[in-house]
């Protein structure tokens, strides 16, 4: 089940809100935990046992690290914690990286004649990065004393599993909702502002990312890459998957206040970025935060490595969260170079650095310059890719673009480009580290209007076009 789907909008999302709010305070978190793993069990009920067993698993690792560190018995539960962490990345080395460890192994012996194995395709439960890493931190915080463990199993259910951000974040700390699981705020306000986070997120998703997926000539197929179909993929792919992925984070945190919940905020106008530092601080700002505080800080205060190379160390271990592929680890090690290299010429900018036109085209020339790895996934067809870019296939006449596009389509080309102009210069107060505040405060007059004409057109387009999946889920 997704949220761009009929079954959600007008059958899911009316019942469960109808049975929450009519529930007792005391019994609202077993209406999210119900919710939620019906909401999950709708795409594989089998892998909701696993979701139940890591859940369980780290509710058990938590009260018992609390207790040892009660007694003063510190290395008892630093061992507990360590177990507790193995087992957590086990399951997700498993799932996401035996293949493709399996198929390293298979070319390093091969040529060695050495004889190899072969390992069945193993299936990625849908969110296992994003929860995993949310049970980390759980039990890594309560051993840094930066959260108390609950007392109550349903709650900590309830945290892991909340249905909005379950299988694409924002990476939500436990020790940012502890307090909202026992008690929150309901409101009318709260609640209409969450509807319209949705709606805006809902129509950056179906009308702007999905009109734009079939222009992407990246992914074509047909005939050789050329250099003019190959930056406009970049250009088509940068804007899809910003919108697609921002759309989603709008309408998880939409569906969060509309229960009573403050998540925190995942983008910052990312494209307005003037270095890759910077850009880094604007995208995915909830993974940014995790990898901060739980690889970067750890490996430089132990001094187990340098500042700049802890930076590049976090960089590929992000590239390799996203995917198990070496397109993904080069992607990494691409941004973690480039950062070191900005932080030593001086010029890796900051969110609070005044805008300048060039530094922002630089940054992003850069960025293009990194993503055929990210897109694709896949070290060849990136380097396909690659040469397209450089011009050693020919120049290309777009011709590629013309499959699948008609005259309506190319002009949410223009909307994306327009919308990360203007959203990107005029002052919506950005969330800046306020967990109580939000980039859109009031919804009223020509805004509510445009907002909702765009929510009903956005509704019309949904039911004469099957939904798409969104593009974080493979992650």
């Amino acid at each position: 089940m997704v949220f761009t789907s009929n079954i959600f909008l007008f059958l899911f999302l009316p019942v469960f809100l109808l049975c929450y709010y009519a529930a007792k305070d005391h019994w609202r978190s077993y209406v999210i935990v119900l919710g939620s793993y019906l909401f999950y069990a709708w795409w594989r009920p089998d892998f909701l046992i696993l979701f139940v067993a890591i859940s369980y698993w780290n509710y058990w690792f938590g009260i018992r690290i609390k207790a040892r560190m009660d007694v003063g018995e510190k290395k008892i539960a630093f061992r507990l914690l360590t177990i507790g962490v193995i087992g957590n990345l086990a399951t997700l080395g498993y799932f996401k990286y035996a293949n493709f460890g399996a198929d390293v192994l298979t070319a390093v012996l091969e040529p060695l004649g050495i004889n190899t194995f072969t390992l069945e395709h193993i299936i990625l439960p849908l969110g296992i990065s994003f929860y995993v890493f949310q049970a980390l931190s759980y039990i890594v915080d309560i051993y840094r004393r930066n959260a108390e463990p609950t007392n109550r199993f349903v709650d900590f259910a309830a945290y892991i599993a909340l249905f909005p951000q379950l299988v694409a974040g924002p990476i939500l700390r436990y020790s940012l909702v502890d307090q909202q699981l026992k008690q929150r705020t309901h409101s009318w306000e709260l609640f209409s502002l969450g509807a319209c986070r949705f709606m805006l997120g809902f129509i950056k998703k179906v009308l702007i990312a999905d009109s734009l997926a079939p222009m992407n000539t990246l992914f074509v197929g047909e005939g050789e890459l050329q250099m003019a179909d190959a930056w406009f993929g970049i250009l088509i792919s940068a804007l899809q998957l910003y919108f697609d992925f921002s759309g989603y984070s709008d309408m998880a945190i939409g569906l969060g206040m509309m229960m009573g919940f403050r998540f925190a905020e995942n983008f910052n106008q990312p494209y307005i970025a003037q270095s890759i530092t910077e850009f880094w601080q604007r995208w995915h700002m909830t993974l940014a935060d995790f990898l901060r505080d739980y690889v970067y800080m750890p490996l430089v205060r132990k001094r187990l490595v340098g500042m700049l190379a802890g930076l590049v160390i976090t960089m590929v271990l992000s590239g390799l969260w996203h995917g198990p592929s070496f397109a993904f680890i080069f992607w990494g090690l691409f941004f973690g170079i480039a950062m070191v290299v900005e932080r030593k010429l001086g010029i890796a900018t900051k969110i609070t650095t005044p805008y300048n036109f060039w530094r922002n085209a630089r940054c992003m020339l850069v960025l293009a310059s990194c993503m055929p790895l990210f897109f694709t996934g896949n070290l060849p067809h990136s380097l396909d890719i690659y040469a397209a870019m450089i011009g050693l296939n020919g120049l290309g006449s777009l011709d590629m673009y013309h499959f699948g596009t008609s005259a309506m389509t190319i002009s949410f080309v223009f909307v994306a480009l327009a919308w990360v102009a203007i959203a990107g210069r005029i002052n919506i107060r950005y969330y800046a580290g306020n967990k109580e505040q939000y980039f859109m405060q009031n919804v009223s007059g020509a805004y509510a209007l445009l907002l909702w004409a765009g929510f009903l057109l956005t509704i019309s387009r949904l039911a004469a076009n099957s939904f798409s999946p969104f593009l974080y889920f493979q992650f």
